[in-house]
């Protein structure tokens, strides 16, 4: 098996009522990448994208899949927003749906998750609520994604239609929905769904009814591979310096970074573990990460990044998935813009992350 790359995409990049109400007239992702200031010396803020797209517009996003067929990405893992019929940042995929002109293969992604005012130093409240219901609900969702999941496109693995869900553990009726789902695919021509769950900070490698589990990086790498007494350094700091910032700092102009962390030691602990469950693993890799454009001072920051360091680590993770047989790689991210995390060119890495992608999938046999 040739193992695929593929990136996780997001969807906020065009004008919405909703971001108008909570965010403030105009609001898109950009808002908060122009907006940010950079907090200690060195730290590369703000970040300046290629160009600014808009992707209520099919252009956009065709311009995108050229652009990753060109460097040598195979599909999207796009978030998909959905609580009981209720759909947000839905246009993107919706319009790539339609245009079948698009050559780019891609995959749904449950961002199972309530929003939170939790940004720019707002008080903690849901403003959005993920609902689950019960199964004419599920239902309900299920024929919602069912002409994605008909698209040629759309990515499958053994005749299944691959659906990525990112917080399984919020979903208490989680192995339910999964069955009842694997019969309305078998009910509508395939032999099932191939149910990826993603393992970060709150869950295990355990798959339960899953197919695979996905190492979602930076944060499978901080919650599973550093050792105890590092996981403990990090989680008292971080909850301390965000009471510390919030009670006497930032109030008055100033913070501390809640957690930093070398680049390098992260892209090498990535590199030497194996994978827990061999080809029901799905391995994972990040460009950078930097949340200080939504978090400020409450934030992670990645030091000494670089598009090489990236490309010896991703380099590993797909002779990984050659030896394992495992199908495909996920990169966090093509567009999280907001969070220091893309693989789109940029005014200061240029198309360095890109580079590093195509020469593996040219060279590594």
């Amino acid at each position: 098996m040739t193992p695929e790359i593929i990136a996780i995409y997001l969807p906020q990049y065009y004008r919405t009522e909703y971001n108008d109400m909570w965010w403030g007239e105009g609001y898109t992702e950009w808002t908060a990448c122009k907006n940010a200031k950079p907090l200690f010396y060195g730290h590369i803020q703000p970040r300046i994208p290629y160009e600014e797209y808009d992707l209520s517009d099919y252009h956009a996003i065709q311009k995108q899949a050229e652009m990753a067929n060109k460097y040598g990405i195979d599909g999207f893992a796009i978030y998909q927003y959905y609580s009981l019929g209720n759909k947000l940042l839905n246009l993107p995929t919706e319009i790539l749906l339609k245009h079948k002109e698009i050559n780019i293969k891609y995959c749904l992604y449950w961002a199972n998750e309530s929003w939170e005012s939790r940004w720019y130093g707002q008080e903690k409240k849901i403003i959005w609520e993920q609902k689950y219901g019960n199964v004419k609900d599920w239902k309900k969702h299920f024929e919602y994604c069912l002409s994605f999941f008909k698209d040629p496109r759309y990515i499958q693995i053994d005749g299944k239609p691959v659906y990525l869900v990112y917080k399984d553990w919020l979903f208490k009726d989680m192995d339910k929905f999964i069955k009842y789902w694997n019969h309305l695919a078998k009910e509508n021509g395939f032999k099932g769904i191939y149910f990826i769950k993603t393992v970060a900070g709150h869950n295990t490698d355990a798959l339960g009814n899953f197919d695979a589990g996905f190492e979602r990086e930076p944060f499978y790498t901080l919650n599973q591979t550093l050792n105890i007494y590092e996981r403990i350094y990090r989680y008292i700091r971080m909850r301390c310096i965000e009471v510390i910032n919030k009670k006497l700092l930032i109030k008055n102009g100033k913070g501390i970074i809640q957690y930093k962390m070398d680049y390098n030691k992260c892209c090498k602990l990535i590199m030497d573990r194996k994978p827990p469950n061999k080809d029901k693993t799905i391995l994972g890799a990040f460009t950078d990460w930097d949340n200080s454009p939504r978090r400020q001072f409450n934030s992670t920051i990645f030091t000494g990044v670089s598009a090489s360091k990236f490309g010896m680590c991703i380099k590993e993770q797909y002779k990984k998935a050659v030896k394992f047989n495992i199908p495909f790689i996920i990169i966090n991210a093509w567009n999280e813009w907001g969070e220091g995390n893309y693989l789109e060119p940029d005014k200061y890495y240029g198309d360095g992350f890109l580079r590093e992608i195509k020469k593996i999938k040219e060279n590594v046999k």
